[in-house]
Formats: C-alpha cells, sequence, structure tokens
C-alpha cells in the first residue's frame, strides 16, 4: 500500500514532467516559427542579391569602357562585360580568361607579357588604384592598346580587383605612325640608307593598314625591271624567288602596276591573272591579296612601286586607300632624294670627267695619231658610263654618206693603238640618218628597224641609241652620229644628256680637223693653191659661222621679246663670237666675245671657247661666276700661244625681264630706254678668260623692262673707221641708240644700216658683232627659225 507522501511526491513529478513537456512543445513551436520567419527572410535577401547582381552586371554591360573583375587572391576572371568579349572575340568568360588573357603565349611579343601583368595587379594596395596602357591581344594575333584602371572592390560577396579599360589603339597607332614618319623624314634628310628607309615605311604602312605586309620595289630603268627594297622578311622572300620582277602586264600586280602606271588590286590572287606563274612565292607566305601603287616621280618618271599584301582574299576601303596613297608619295619622296644625291654625285664626277675629256679632245694631235687617240678617248667613255658598245659615225665630205670611225666595246682593250673593228662595216647612204634624226637629236632603233643591222654593235637584240652630231650648215644635216648600245635594255636620262654634251665636243673636234685640214693643205701650185685656199677658207668661215646661232645673222621672237644677233669677219674666219643658250632652267644664257688675234687662230680658240661655253652652260645651269671661273681655267690651259677671250656674258629671265651679266674685259653693254638717254651699263671688268687662272668675276644685276633694250658689241663696232680714218666711237654708238629707240623691233637692223653708212668702203679692221635684245610693251606672236634656234644651238 503507497503511503500518502510518496503518493504526493509522484503526482509532483508527474505535474513537473507535464508542464515541462508543455513547456518544451511551446518552445518547439516557437522556433518552428522563427526558423519560417528566417527562411523567408533568407529567401528574400537571396532574391534581393540575385536582383542587384544582375542590375550590376546589366549596368555594367551598358557602359562604354571594358570591364574586368579578377578575384583578388587567385587573379581569376569572375566577370567581363559584353565590350569585353566583343573586343577580344570571345564568348564566355571562361573562353577570354584561358584563351587570352591567362594564356602566357598569347600576349603580344613586347613590350609586356602575362608576367608583368600580374606583377602589376600584386602592387594594388587595399585602398586607392593604378593606372597603366597596356597592349592585350585581340582576334587573329593583332594586338590592342588599352587605357586601363585598377582597383579594389567586392563583386557578388568576394573580394574583388575591377579593370577598367578605353580602347586607345587607334591613338597610339596614330601616336607610333607619327614619330615613325618624323623618323623617316630625318632619316631622308639625313640621307639614310635607302634600305633602313624602306623598312621604315613598310612598317609604316602595316600600321596605318591592320593586318597587312607590305613590299616596296624600285624600278631600274636600265635593266626595266623591279627589285624589292629592304631587309625585312617579305623583302628577303621575294629576293630570292623573285629578285627582278619585269615592268610588263603580267608580272604580278607589281609590274602590272609599273607598266601601266596605275593602281592595281587584286582581290584574290590566286584566281587573279596577273599573278599566273608567281603565286608560290606569295602562297607560302599566306598572302592571298595584293595591292600594288606605282611610285611616280614630279616628272612623271617611274621610281618603283609600293605593293600592300593582305592575308585573306578582298579589296581595300577608301580610307586604306587614302592612307596607301599618302605612304607612296613619302616614299616616292625617299627614292627622289635619293636619286637626287646620287645624280649630284654623279654629276660632279662626270662634270670632272666631261671636263677632262673636252681638254683631250681639243688637244687631240692631228694626222696619223688622231683616230687612234679618238677610240682611245671613246674608250674611256664607254667604261665610266658603263655602256656596252659605242660607235662613232662621221659624214663624208663627197659622197655624203656615212662612214664608221670607230666601233668600242666594254670588253675591248683600252690601247690607244687597238685595231679599229668599225673599218670592215660598210657606208650608209646620208639620207637614211637623215630621215632617221630628222625629228629628234636622240632616237632610238629597235630591231625591227631596217637600219639596226647596218649599225649592230652586238649579237644581242638590244635597242640602239643614235646621238646627232648637228653641223648645223642646214636644216637636218649632220656631220656625223653616236650610236650607244646599253649593258642592260636602256640607256639612263641622265647618261643620254652627258653623251650629247660629249658629243658636241667630239663634233667641234671634227669640225676643227676639218678645218685645220682645210687650213694646213700643202701648196703644190700657186695658182691653184690660191683657188683651193679660197675655197678652203669659204669652207672654214661656213664652218666657223655655223657654231654661232643662225649662222651670223640670228633673230628670233618670243612673246614680248626679240633677240636679234649679226656677226661679220674682217676676214675669211676671225675670232668674234655670240651665243644664245636655252639653259635646263628655261632661262637663256647670252654672250658676246672678241679673241685676241686675228684669223685661223683667234677662229680655232673661238671654236674651243664656244665648245667650252656651250658644255659649262648646261652642266652649271646658268651659274655665272662658276662659268666663268671654269671657262678661264680651262682656256689658260695649254695655251703656249697666250691667246685671250674678252667677254660679256648674262643670263636672262624672259619672265620676269632680270638678267645677270658678267664682264671678262670686255665693252660695256648699251642699255636703251625711250624714257632717258642710252647709257653704257657700269660695271668692274675683270681679266679676260686665257689670262690668269683661278680669277674671280664680280656677277651684276639688272632688269630690262618694257620698252627697253640692251645691245652687245664688240670693239669692231666702235672701233670702225670711215674712208677718211675716223673712228666711229662710243658717242656715236650712244646716239645711234638714241635714235634707234624709235625703231621698234628693227633695232639691230637700223643700227647695222648706220654703222655700214658711216664705214662706207673703206676696209674693216676688226670682226664685228651687235647682239640687241629688246623687250616690247606688247606681247607679239611666235616667230621663230627652228634651225636657228638657241636650243637647236645647244
Amino acid at each position: 500500500m503507497i503511503k500518502q507522501p510518496e503518493l504526493l511526491l509522484t503526482a509532483a513529478l508527474a505535474l513537473a514532467l507535464l508542464a515541462g513537456l508543455l513547456l518544451h512543445l511551446r518552445a518547439r513551436k516557437q522556433n518552428r516559427r522563427r526558423e519560417q520567419e528566417l527562411a523567408r527572410a533568407n529567401e528574400d535577401a537571396q532574391r534581393r542579391l540575385r536582383s542587384s547582381m544582375s542590375d550590376t552586371r546589366a549596368m555594367l554591360d551598358q557602359g562604354s569602357a571594358v570591364i574586368m573583375v579578377f578575384d583578388r587572391v587567385t587573379l581569376t576572371l569572375l566577370f567581363a562585360n559584353r565590350q569585353a568579349l566583343e573586343l577580344f572575340d570571345c564568348d564566355t568568360v571562361e573562353q577570354l580568361s584561358d584563351t587570352v588573357l591567362m594564356r602566357p603565349d598569347a600576349w603580344q611579343p613586347s613590350p609586356y607579357s602575362l608576367l608583368d601583368f600580374e606583377r602589376w595587379t600584386s602592387q594594388l594596395k587595399a585602398s586607392g588604384f593604378l593606372r597603366q596602357e597596356w597592349l592585350f591581344s585581340a582576334s587573329a594575333k593583332a594586338g590592342i592598346w588599352m587605357d586601363c584602371y585598377l582597383s579594389n572592390t567586392v563583386f557578388e560577396g568576394r573580394p574583388a580587383r575591377t579593370l577598367s579599360a578605353n580602347n586607345i589603339h587607334a591613338y597610339k597607332m596614330n601616336q607610333a605612325a607619327n614619330k615613325l614618319r618624323n623618323r623617316i623624314l630625318t632619316g631622308i634628310n639625313s640621307s639614310a640608307p635607302m634600305e633602313n628607309l624602306a623598312d621604315s615605311l613598310c612598317k609604316l604602312a602595316e600600321i596605318r593598314l591592320q593586318n597587312t605586309r607590305c613590299l616596296i620595289t624600285r624600278y631600274d630603268q636600265q635593266r626595266d625591271s623591279l627589285t624589292p627594297l629592304g631587309n625585312s622578311g617579305l623583302a628577303k622572300a621575294f629576293r630570292e624567288t623573285l629578285p627582278a620582277i619585269p615592268a610588263r602586264y603580267g608580272s604580278t600586280s607589281i609590274g602590272t602596276a609599273a607598266y601601266t602606271r596605275n593602281r592595281t588590286l587584286c582581290e584574290s590572287i590566286l584566281d587573279d591573272h596577273r599573278w599566273q606563274g608567281y603565286t608560290r612565292v606569295v602562297a607560302d607566305l599566306g598572302l592571298r591579296a595584293s595591292w600594288s601603287e606605282p611610285i611616280v616621280s614630279q616628272r612623271d618618271e617611274l621610281l618603283g612601286v609600293v605593293t600592300v599584301f593582305s592575308h585573306r582574299p578582298r579589296n581595300p576601303d577608301e580610307q586604306q586607300l587614302d592612307d596607301l596613297a599618302s605612304i607612296v608619295s613619302l616614299t616616292g619622296l625617299a627614292i627622289e632624294r635619293k636619286q637626287w644625291q646620287r645624280a649630284m654625285e654623279a654629276a660632279a664626277a662626270s662634270e670632272r670627267f666631261i671636263r677632262q675629256m673636252g681638254v683631250d679632245l681639243v688637244n687631240l694631235p692631228s694626222g696619223e695619231e688622231f683616230e687612234p687617240n679618238l677610240r682611245y678617248l671613246l674608250h674611256r667613255v664607254v667604261s665610266h658610263y658603263e655602256l656596252g658598245a659605242l660607235a662613232l659615225w662621221e659624214r663624208g665630205g663627197d659622197d655624203q654618206a656615212f662612214a664608221c670611225l670607230a666601233t668600242i666595246r666594254h670588253n675591248t682593250p683600252d690601247t690607244a693603238h687597238a685595231e679599229n673593228p668599225g673599218a670592215a662595216i660598210q657606208p650608209i647612204a646620208g639620207q637614211v640618218v637623215t630621215n632617221m634624226l630628222q625629228d629628234s637629236p636622240a632616237e632610238y632603233l629597235t630591231p625591227q628597224d631596217a637600219l639596226y643591222d647596218r649599225i649592230r654593235l652586238s649579237d644581242e637584240p638590244k635597242p640602239i641609241l643614235l646621238t646627232a652630231l648637228n653641223d648645223e650648215q642646214g636644216e637636218n644635216s649632220f656631220i656625223g652620229f653616236l650610236a650607244v648600245q646599253s649593258r642592260f635594255i636602256y640607256i639612263a636620262q641622265a647618261t643620254i644628256d652627258h653623251l650629247q654634251v660629249i658629243g658636241s665636243m667630239v663634233r667641234t673636234v671634227l669640225l676643227n680637223r676639218r678645218l685645220v685640214h682645210s687650213l694646213a693643205s700643202d701648196v703644190e701650185n700657186e695658182q691653184r693653191q690660191r683657188k683651193k685656199l679660197e675655197g678652203e677658207l669659204s669652207v672654214a668661215r661656213s664652218i666657223q659661222m655655223s657654231m654661232v646661232p643662225g649662222a651670223g645673222h640670228f633673230r628670233e621672237q618670243y612673246r614680248n621679246w626679240t633677240i636679234e644677233a649679226w656677226l661679220q669677219p674682217a676676214r675669211a674666219v676671225g675670232g668674234d663670237l655670240y651665243e644664245l643658250i636655252r639653259l635646263p632652267s628655261g632661262n637663256l644664257l647670252i654672250a658676246v666675245g672678241d679673241v685676241s688675234d686675228k684669223g685661223a687662230p683667234a677662229a680655232l680658240f673661238m671654236a674651243r671657247t664656244v665648245s667650252l661655253l656651250n658644255y659649262l652652260a648646261r652642266s652649271m645651269d646658268g651659274d655665272l661666276a662658276g662659268i666663268a671661273r671654269a671657262l678661264n681655267n680651262e682656256l689658260c690651259r695649254s695655251n703656249e700661244a697666250c691667246m685671250f677671250v674678252t667677254m660679256v656674258m648674262g643670263v636672262l629671265e624672259l619672265g620676269t625681264g632680270e638678267i645677270k651679266w658678267l664682264n671678262a674685259g670686255h665693252n660695256a653693254p648699251m642699255f636703251v630706254d625711250n624714257k632717258t638717254s642710252p647709257k653704257l651699263w657700269p660695271g668692274n671688268p675683270a681679266a679676260p678668260f686665257g689670262v690668269y687662272e683661278d680669277v674671280d668675276y664680280a656677277v651684276a644685276s639688272a632688269k630690262i623692262g618694257p620698252d627697253q633694250s640692251i645691245t652687245l658689241y664688240s670693239d669692231g663696232v666702235t672701233e670702225a673707221f670711215d674712208q677718211n680714218g675716223q673712228e666711229f666711237g662710243e658717242e656715236r654708238l650712244l646716239n645711234l641708240g638714241y635714235r634707234a629707240a624709235n625703231q621698234g623691233e628693227g633695232l639691230l637692223t637700223y643700227m647695222r644700216e648706220q654703222l655700214l653708212s658711216f664705214a662706207g668702203s673703206a676696209p674693216q679692221s676688226d670682226d664685228i658683232t651687235l647682239l640687241t635684245i629688246q623687250r616690247h610693251g606688247t606681247i607679239h606672236s611666235v616667230e621663230r627659225d627652228s634651225s636657228k634656234h638657241p636650243a637647236e644651238n645647244s
């Protein structure tokens, strides 16, 4: 039987357990309700977080900048916005990270690597930011410059670093192109090697025209082909397979552009007929399209071709064509500057060579030694200009046929007594050559011409250049001609110009030879000798007079200018001269001279003076002081007879009337202005030519205005005497100029008539030369005789 206390204790325990159970159930219910509230709060927070992350990504995608987010510790790429994926041509963040950013060999070879990028990001502290320009690799391995800002942030609950970047590739490329362009211009001005300039120009083209390769080829006129320039891999590859590209249609786009002088675009090299037979060199290099642009000088001469290659078939757009035209213009400047420099060096060497050649030609011995020594000098011409062959043909005096005087080839001995291979060549009728050279003083013969086999210089069918030696006795009349053949195909224009100068000196030598032969003939019979001498002096007079423009009677009108000249020797031959030479610059060199003594010695010295003056005027292009100094020094050489020549020489610019002149011991020119009295131009006459070496001649300047004129004359005018022995004098000359001011275009005619009227039947005591230059107030029509034109005389 249970006792009462135990029962109470049991009941109390039961009540306690019941109360505890009730409390537990209540607490459990409260906890469950709290868990449900927390779950709802967590779900709401997660929803808000996802919305915030989505908004953040959307906001980053909407901006114009490139945004990339990296894990702060592992540098793992967590996010890249749409601009970043499009810029690097990637579809996912993982692809961008694996193939572009975190792959060491995907970075550009220079100037940065992946290691440099990792070091840069590790430099960022807890606060602040870093900025730097980086070169990343974009699609097709092309580099792209970005201006990057790096800062710390929290991204999606993780510590991260945000890279914000702007595309500055165009700016960097323009900056690099401008720097490279300035370096190229500096190299051009400092005469840098053309190979280095070509490499820089190609690099500039590849910067301007992205994803391309550039090749510059230079035109060789003598070989009529193009050769690659530079030391780039592309230039070396072309030199190995195509060392010389013919300048003809169908020889790649390069040769086609050179032949047509037009832009040549090949959208697909493998399908273009102009690349047939040449695709191996470009196919191995992965080149699929070519754009070739010819380089043409300011004188419309072909200099080369710039060719841009693309790795995929395509045509350039307008901007790329403009960039290509800019590269072509800069390349043309570089090549022209280099050619100008080489031409200057060659011109200096040729000037010395031609000057010595002129002296040697003038001093050629007569008689049996003439032809062997002439062949020796011609051999020097062949060697100096690296010609293939040269032949001198001279016109005979009786049958007017041309006979080969000497033939020189580059591989023949240079001895003066070598056997003459031209002796067995048959003569050519004079009219045949006259017809060939009637329109041009220099003309090419091709194997298709009927005359080619008669003048053939070698077994190779190369063109032959004919240069006429004009005797100026009549229209289309030649004393001989030079036949020249290149070692390659054509002869450079500069060499042709020099050959024409040498030809004029050879012409003078042949004329002097004829003159000397005619004057030095032995006399067997006094009567026959007298008649023969009279005939020979007549020929000598004609020859001498043919050495001045118009054969002593010259007149030319050009717009508002009238230029007249008259020369009358006192004997059959004399020492007076006048010359009008059209210079390469377009100006006109005018000279009147008087050789000391009279007769044949004066005529020979006059011929030598005219020949040297023609050469020096052309080679120095109107440099009066230089021409005078060089002419004086040349006339001083081998001048055992101590002869000299006085001269007034000037260079007239027909457009403005400006004239520069100097006086070498000659009579002062007379200036006539219808507003004032005639006067003699003041000046400081220097020593005549041929007296002292190394004389400096002062050059004066003046201007011939409308309705003004100048008269150059020899002392035979002022020292003319009448029947009573009275001298004409300077006062009569000035008075004559005053009255002649109203004679219009008949100035020289009036002065000549008055002078002859004054002298009457009195014997002429000295050679008389008058040269007048009139500038009219109105423009006159051009009237000129082509056989007497200064350009023909030159």
